[in-house]
C-alpha cells in the first residue's frame, strides 16, 4: 500500500511539472517567434514532451494558450486584490491610490513583458474565440472596481470609466509603439528612464484630477 501511494504522488508531481513545462513553452515560443509560432508540434518540441499530453492535460492548444495568458496577464493576476477592495467599504482616497497604483503597475508590467505585448498585439489584430474569452475575463476584473467607484462619481461630471479606458488603451499603444519603432511620442522617449518616470507621474496626476471633487 505505501508503494502505491508513493507512485500516485510521483505521478501527480510529474503531471504538474509537465503542465508547467508546457505553459512555459508557450511563453518561450511567443517571446522568440511571436504568437504565429504557436502550434501543437512546436509547443511539444519546446517543452520536450509528447504532443499527446497537450490534449490530455489541457484539451488542446487553445486551452493551453489560455492557461498561459490567465497566469501571466497583469489584470487577471490582480483579481484577488481587486476583489478584496471591491467587497469592502473602500473610501475615496484608498480607491484613488489603488487605481493609480494599478495603472502605473500596468504600464511597468506591459513595458517589461514582451510575451504579453505579443498577446495584446494578437488580440487587437485578429478575432478569435480564445482571445475574446480572455478579454471578457479581463473586463470582469475591471468591472468589479469600476462599479464600486460609481457611487463616488454618480453626481459629478467626471467618468472614472472613461478616464480608465483611455489610460489603459494609451498605455497599450504607447508601449507597443515605443518598443516596435523606438520612436518618441509627443517628444517623450518611453524607452528612457526619464520618459517612463514622466509617464508614471502623469498617470498619478490624471487619477488625482479624476478624483478631485471640484
Amino acid at each position: 500500500m505505501p508503494l502505491r501511494i508513493k507512485n500516485i504522488s510521483g505521478h501527480l508531481k510529474n503531471k504538474e511539472q509537465t503542465m508547467q513545462r508546457l505553459v512555459d513553452a508557450v511563453g518561450a515560443i511567443i517571446k522568440h517567434k511571436g504568437y504565429k509560432g504557436l502550434g501543437l508540434n512546436a509547443i511539444a518540441k519546446e517543452a520536450g514532451v509528447s504532443k499527446i499530453l497537450i490534449h490530455r492535460y489541457f484539451g488542446g492548444v487553445d486551452q493551453l494558450v489560455e492557461a498561459y495568458v490567465l497566469k501571466n496577464d497583469y489584470w487577471i493576476a490582480k483579481t484577488k486584490e481587486v476583489s478584496s477592495e471591491a467587497s469592502g467599504n473602500t473610501d475615496r482616497e484608498t480607491l484613488k491610490k489603488l487605481i493609480s497604483d494599478l495603472l502605473k503597475g500596468h504600464f511597468e508590467y506591459f513595458y517589461t513583458h514582451e510575451e504579453m505585448r505579443s498577446i495584446i498585439l494578437w488580440e487587437i489584430t485578429e478575432k478569435t474565440d480564445l482571445l475574446n474569452s480572455i478579454s471578457h475575463v479581463r473586463e470582469e476584473v475591471g468591472k468589479l472596481l469600476l462599479e464600486k467607484s460609481e457611487l463616488l462619481f454618480k453626481d459629478g461630471k467626471k467618468s472614472l470609466k472613461g478616464v480608465t479606458a483611455l489610460m489603459v488603451s494609451a498605455i497599450y499603444y504607447m508601449v507597443l509603439h515605443a518598443k516596435k519603432n523606438e520612436s518618441t511620442i509627443c517628444s517623450i522617449d518611453v524607452n528612457s528612464v526619464e520618459g517612463q518616470e514622466e509617464i508614471l507621474r502623469t498617470i498619478e496626476q490624471i487619477v488625482d484630477w479624476t478624483f478631485d471633487e471640484k
